[in-house]
């Protein structure tokens, strides 16, 4: 990946834009800092407490992260778009109970392709997140 596709993450997590070669330097901060959970770029996976996956949808990128209050997870979601894509990240929060599940949908609403879908699952003691294909598969 190019720095410059972390450039609307950074924005999400520290709020601001930074120009110039400080914005080189904090890319490649966040990329390495990145590079510990690119595992769950790919697909799908299994997150723990705290851990953070990466997940592109359309021309988005996703990052979910959750925390444990109880036996419920309280799932953290943003929403950025991607380095060719204008606009601010969405951050969602939401309350996740046991053998329930959460679908977050990017993409082409209203035409004749179907948008891209993360499904997220509360499963045991780790939350599964899966890529799925076709939105009817996840209703």
């Amino acid at each position: 990946m190019r720095t410059s596709d972390f450039t609307p993450l950074f924005r999400s997590i520290v709020g601001f834009d930074i120009k110039g070669p400080a914005m080189k330097v904090s890319l490649w901060a966040v990329s390495l800092a990145l590079a510990t959970i690119m595992p769950f770029a790919a697909g799908a996976g299994e997150l723990k407490p705290l851990e953070a996956g990466i997940f592109p949808l359309s021309a988005h990128t996703v990052s979910v992260y959750y925390t444990v209050s109880g036996d419920t997870f309280e799932v953290v979601t943003t929403i950025a778009p991607g380095a060719d894509a204008a606009g601010a990240p969405i951050r969602f929060v939401g309350l996740l109970p046991p053998g329930q599940k959460q679908v977050v949908s990017v993409g082409t609403f209203g035409t004749t392709g179907a948008p891209e879908t993360l499904e997220l699952v509360h499963q045991g003691g780790a939350l599964s997140a899966t890529q799925v294909k076709n939105v009817a598969a996840v209703n």
